[in-house]
């Protein structure tokens, strides 16, 4: 692994207010608050090295006994409950932290087995009832993957398709394969195109995760199941995509076919992320659309912010995520510009700090910032992750 930062190194890094980076239409200093350059994290893959920063970052996830969320396989949820996160977000939280995992696999070939033992935990973890409960709470039924709820087994199903992919560790085959037929036959079964999350609410970023998590089905099981992908593209056209703006309606309600009439800057940044690994054509259709409803430079060109809603100047809106998840959007469209000026943005005011060789955020912005900004700064990209090759007998063996 990379050498942790020390103290002295980040404070080094943090009172450093003109360290050159460079020039490719990006700031020409590294912010105060900034760990490293926009450079340097999307050359990781090229150098097979993780930024120290993100080292560091790997090191809170797994480091410290029992309190960092991927010291266990257990129903233990310590860290999130130090991070004060409601248990309707530890599905998330352990979902993406696993996609960030999947790309540090890619950059780092002799990280790949300790980032498949944490997806590991992660999926041990997703199976806990205290990450589902809130279905069986809700009064949706006592079974969280047979029927809807794609907000959760579209993750799950995800997560054990690139475990797979990534060790070769058929732990989860039986479960993989089982919940790929559920999904799929539901899609398949339903008069809309996807499946949705709650009765009646149904969310196209969502839906995403679970169409991806098929093309990697398809790719360990030579199967097609990514056929049922054009029709869901097609009713997100006809139904979910706004004609004015060419961004993403909130959501659909299947019982009415009634649309919520706005659109959502964090909802459009999700669902193309994951588009883009599937149909990089859609996506890079959209994105410009995007960009010119929700996204605001300033700062002389050094900063940018993204509004939720359109026609509006309020940043973020209430679920504080529509930047964090455009980070992740642009690091995915290989958007280097805007990446550095969403950083920029983002970062300094979350006061990052490196004790002891651990990242810790003390001023989080949202409830999924540390893990959004863990995955927009390693993430190789979801059509990447697709053609991760698939681990030799021997590899397995080892």
């Amino acid at each position: 692994m990379t050498q942790w930062l020390s103290t002295p190194c980040l404070a080094a890094i943090l009172s450093a207010i003109f360290i050159v980076v460079p020039k490719f239409g990006l700031t020409e200093t590294l912010l105060p608050g900034r760990l490293a350059t926009t450079e340097a994290y999307f050359s990781q893959q090229r150098n097979q090295k993780l930024t120290p920063d993100m080292d560091a970052q790997l090191a809170y996830m797994s480091y410290t006994d029992f309190i960092s969320p991927f010291y266990s396989r257990g129903c233990a949820f310590e860290a999130w409950e130090l991070k004060q996160a409601p248990q309707r977000i530890i599905k998330y939280s352990l979902a993406w932290y696993s996609y960030g995992l999947a790309s540090v696999a890619v950059i780092d070939p002799s990280l790949r087995r300790y980032a498949g033992h944490n997806i590991d935990i992660a999926i041990a973890k997703m199976k806990c009832r205290q990450v589902w409960g809130d279905w069986e709470e809700d009064g949706f039924g006592s079974n969280p993957i047979a029927h809807q709820n794609i907000m959760y087994k579209g993750h799950l199903n995800l997560m054990y398709g690139l475990y797979q992919l990534l060790t070769g560790n058929t732990q989860y085959e039986e479960e993989f394969i089982a919940l790929s037929h559920i999904i799929y036959g539901e899609i398949k079964e339903n008069p809309y195109a996807g499946i949705a999350c709650e009765p009646d609410n149904y969310f196209p970023q969502c839906n995403s995760v679970a169409y991806l998590s098929l093309w990697v089905y398809d790719r360990l099981y030579d199967t097609n199941y990514k056929a049922v992908t054009k029709p869901w593209l097609d009713f997100l056209q006809k139904k979910l995509i706004d004609p004015e703006t060419g961004t993403f309606h909130v959501a659909y309600h299947p019982t009415s076919h009634a649309v919520k009439p706005w659109v959502s800057a964090y909802t459009t940044a999700w669902a193309l992320t994951m588009i883009h690994g599937l149909n990089p054509e859609f996506a890079k259709k959209y994105y410009p659309n995007f960009k010119q409803t929700f996204v605001e430079v300033f700062d002389n060109g050094t900063k940018a912010r993204v509004r939720e809603t359109a026609h509006t100047k309020d940043v973020d809106g209430g679920v504080g995520a529509a930047s964090i998840f455009t980070l992740v959007l642009a690091r995915e469209m290989n958007d280097q510009e805007l990446f550095d000026q969403l950083l920029n943005y983002l970062e300094p005011p979350a006061k990052p700090v490196i004790y002891s060789g651990i990242l810790r955020y003390e001023n989080p912005t949202s409830l999924l910032f540390d893990e959004l900004l863990f995955v927009a700064k390693v993430h190789v990209g979801f059509g990447e992750l697709l053609k991760i090759p698939l681990p030799t007998h021997n590899e397995r063996a080892r």
